[in-house]
């Protein structure tokens, strides 16, 4: 399950006027906004969520996965590093939308997009990965957190908000091609080939 702690964390990131706000004082942020523009600001929240959540299992599963510190990075979202240099870039994408990833497929044809699960099983392509993590489970945790409704109660029951435990070999297959760098890269992670 998605934590409130990894929510308020989000918004501290991605709103600089919010940074050093307690998560009382963020919700008090969050009341005052109007019903239809909270829906920008649970989507925008919902990604960073799912930026943290991703990185946070590719380091667990031990790669070395950095957040840029602009949530909004051009073309990527995380780097995977090794040796304090940037080997790899891979795209983040919190949607259930097929034809969004599309495009930013068409946009960025060799760069590897982590997906939620909903939308990952419309492609048959290695530069689209299943983070294991569902779009629904992200956007009930955020709404629920900044807003207290209850938003889907059958999300929970059937959404897997936990990344997929093989993610990692995955990234590693799809943003680190064999090659000797590759390989190389592979082996510092631990990945197999």
């Amino acid at each position: 399950m998605i934590a409130q702690s990894s929510v308020f964390d989000a918004v501290r990131r991605g709103y600089n006027e919010l940074e050093l706000a307690s998560n009382d004082e963020i919700l008090d942020y969050f009341s005052d906004v109007n019903p239809d523009a909270m829906s920008g600001h649970i989507s925008n929240i919902k990604g960073i969520v799912f930026e943290q959540e991703v990185a946070n299992a590719l380091n667990a599963q031990g790669m070395d996965a950095m957040l840029f510190e602009a949530t909004n990075h051009p073309v990527s979202d995380i780097a995977l590093m090794s040796d304090g240099d940037i080997a790899a870039e891979v795209q983040l994408k919190a949607t259930d939308s097929a034809s969004y990833i599309n495009e930013t497929l068409a946009d960025s044809p060799d760069i590897p997009i982590i997906v939620t699960s909903e939308v990952a099983a419309s492609f048959d392509s290695t530069l689209v990965i299943d983070s294991g993590i569902d779009n629904l489970a992200l956007d009930a945790a955020v709404t629920e957190t900044l807003t207290g409704a209850v938003v889907n109660q059958a999300a929970g029951d059937v959404a897997s908000d936990v990344a997929s435990e093989g993610l990692a070999e995955l990234v590693a297959d799809a943003a680190l091609p064999i090659s000797p760098i590759g390989f190389g890269i592979g082996l510092l992670f631990g990945l197999p080939f």
